[in-house]
Parts: C-alpha cells; structure tokens; sequence
C-alpha cells in the first residue's frame, strides 16, 4: 500500500485514535478514584460539620423530579446528606444540607449559604427553626414560618424533595 494512498491514510488515522483512545481511557481508570475524592473533598468541610468521622462517598444516579437537590452524599453506616439548593424571597436562592440518618430521623441541617432578608427570611436558618428541623423523621411534615412564608416553604419544598429520595432508597 502507498504511503500517499487515501486507504493509508485512513486505517492510519483510525489507528492512531484507537491508541490514543486506548491511552485516555487508561488514564481515566487511574485518575477516576483521585477526582471522585476531590469532589467529595470540596463538600467534606460541611459534610464533616453533619457527621464527623465518617467515610463519605457520592451518590450518582440519584432522581431528583424536583431538581433541588445538587447532590447526594452516603456517609457510611450514619446516614444520608442532601445538598439543596432552593429559592426564598432572594432570587439567587440559598444552599443547604440536610442529612437522614440510616433509622430515618434528621442527623443534621445545615446553611450553607444564604442572603435572606434579616429578622423574616433568615429565621429558618437559626436556632428555634433548626430545632425543629432536628426533631423531625423523614416522614414528618416540614414546619412553615410564619412572616417567613417564601423562605420557609422552599426549605420545605428542598427537604421534602430529599425525603423523597431518601424514603425511595429504602435506608
């Protein structure tokens, strides 16, 4: 076969992508654990603050109809952590954590961000609203607040949305 044949140049560009493809996809095997666990390291700080210690592993494939729900976190043996992010009164909306432990009570609630208006919307992420978050099961109803109406229904609506998913993994 010549060198400046079409044919040529044709099996020798498809052999070329299949080594550099067979290069890539060693590449990804090796460095697909490290960048999982960078992932995972970015939420770790928060995810420590729900359950310290724990092994924490991300949760791929989860159905969230809702779309609130940014990720999902399975911290071995404990529980479950919802990352939420839902919009309030501010229209950029706020992030949250909520975690399920494995007996279906709530391990943890926790802001991870917010600009709600002061002495309305950001009372559902003080103390007396995060109490009662704390006491409640995956089956419970979400409390509202009153004064607090769009911001404390889209907590609501975002930990609803994580029962949903944590009540339909059957933990």
């Amino acid at each position: 076969m010549k060198k400046d044949s079409m044919i040529y140049k044709i099996v020798l560009l498809g052999i070329l992508c299949a080594v550099c493809g067979a290069l890539m996809a060693a590449v990804n095997s090796v460095t697909a654990p490290a960048i999982a666990e960078a992932a995972i390291a970015k939420e770790k700080v928060n995810l420590e603050k729900i359950y310290p210690g724990a092994n924490f592993s991300e949760v791929a494939g989860y159905d969230d109809p809702t779309g609130l729900i940014t990720g999902v976190y399975d911290a071995a043996d404990k529980g479950t952590v919802y990352k939420v992010h839902a919009i309030g009164y501010n229209s950029s909306g706020f992030d949250f954590m909520v975690a399920f432990n494995t007996d279906g009570t709530v391990g943890g609630y926790l802001v991870i961000s917010e600009s709600e208006t002061a002495g309305f919307g950001k009372r559902c992420f003080e103390d007396d609203y995060t109490s009662q978050i704390m006491a409640l099961n995956s089956n419970d109803e979400i409390p509202l607040l009153s004064g607090a109406t769009l911001t404390s229904t889209a907590v609501k609506t975002g930990i609803e949305a994580a029962e949903a998913l944590f009540n339909a993994s059957g933990k």
